[in-house]
């Protein structure tokens, strides 16, 4: 994204790609033998202004942050790409 502006689309983009986070670490804890239904929280704002962007994803006993900033969640570049990898990876290593 080359400025601010929120449309429709960009935050639709924004929750697929937020779902698609919340998606990875589902099926990585299944399949890992922790058959734990992901709970999960929110706290967005529209913009790199806003901070961070926060989800929190939980299960039974365990809880974990991923915080990514909002162009990260958006960018589509390798450090973006590998930010939000590295994201999803920690988050499943600590649900396990």
């Amino acid at each position: 994204m080359a400025d601010d502006a929120v449309t429709l689309d960009v935050a639709r983009e924004f929750h697929r790609r937020m779902a698609a986070i919340i998606d990875q670490v589902q099926a990585a804890i299944w399949q890992e033998g922790s058959p734990h239904l992901l709970g999960y929280a929110t706290d967005y704002a529209f913009g790199q202004q806003r901070g961070v962007q926060t989800l929190v994803l939980k299960t039974n006993h365990r809880s974990t942050y991923v915080r990514l900033h909002w162009h990260t969640v958006l960018g589509n570049g390798v450090t973006e790409v590998q930010a939000v990898e590295e994201a999803v990876a920690h988050a499943i290593g600590e649900l396990r």
